[in-house]
């Protein structure tokens, strides 16, 4: 959404071809701090202005023209665990094509070991659900707590395809067991951190971060 309308507002403000991608990209940042509903309404407004045919009227939208997100479905992920105590990431990493099923089961995720000293490693099921990243603690095997640190917890890298749509935004759901906030995530169109620093968990532990896609060609991010 935030990458659709910069571009809208490039040719509403009669910017010229040469607007670099990069100026593109600090205008997309800063629309997706706006809140979700003033986003449609921005959109809309500037839809109408420029003549396209589009109404707030559900009715005047054509089902078919609709194409579906594809989200992260067949992208390659990398999972690893991350701590700023000892600013490294943990020896090894995890790797999985996102698909049906976890991502990564609770017995391989164990296998990351902490990058620092004295801090556990819980058997939490990390799986992307469509439009949904979700940390299942149900396996651990006793309760337990994250150090305290600037950041403690997951990083996510993603190999974005060619179908996959363009991830502008993650926040906290409220079936969420474990008190994380959104200042807790940081995320990228192909890169997401979860951090679970001085956070409690234990076999009823349940975290789940809504992922908000705009259907774009992730090539117009400007990062490639």
């Amino acid at each position: 959404m935030a990458f659709r309308l910069a571009r809208a507002l490039h040719r509403h403000a009669g910017w010229t071809a040469e607007t670099t991608a990069a100026s593109e990209k600090d205008i997309a940042m800063i629309l997706s701090s706006i809140p979700r509903c003033l986003l449609y309404v921005l959109l809309a407004s500037l839809a109408s202005a420029s003549g396209c045919g589009f109404s707030l009227d559900p009715g005047h939208i054509d089902p078919e023209s609709l194409e579906p997100l594809l989200y992260f479905e067949g992208a390659e992920v990398e999972l690893v665990r991350y701590s700023t105590r000892c600013e490294r990431p943990s020896a090894t990493a995890l790797n999985a094509e996102v698909g049906d099923g976890k991502e990564f089961e609770a017995s391989a995720v164990k296998t990351l070991e902490a990058p620092c000293a004295k801090t556990p490693s819980p058997a939490v099921a990390v799986e992307i659900q469509g439009s949904a990243l979700v940390f299942d603690f149900s396996e651990v095997e006793r309760p337990g707590r994250f150090p305290n640190a600037d950041f403690e917890g997951y990083v996510i890298d993603i190999r974005l395809q060619p179908h996959n749509a363009l991830l502008f935004d993650a926040t906290v759901n409220r079936e969420s067991s474990i008190p994380l906030t959104r200042e807790n995530i940081y995320h990228e169109p192909d890169h997401i951190e979860v951090n679970f620093a001085d956070l409690s968990y234990d076999e009823n532990g349940l975290v789940k971060i809504d992922l908000w896609f705009a259907n774009l060609d992730p090539q117009l991010s400007g990062d490639s």
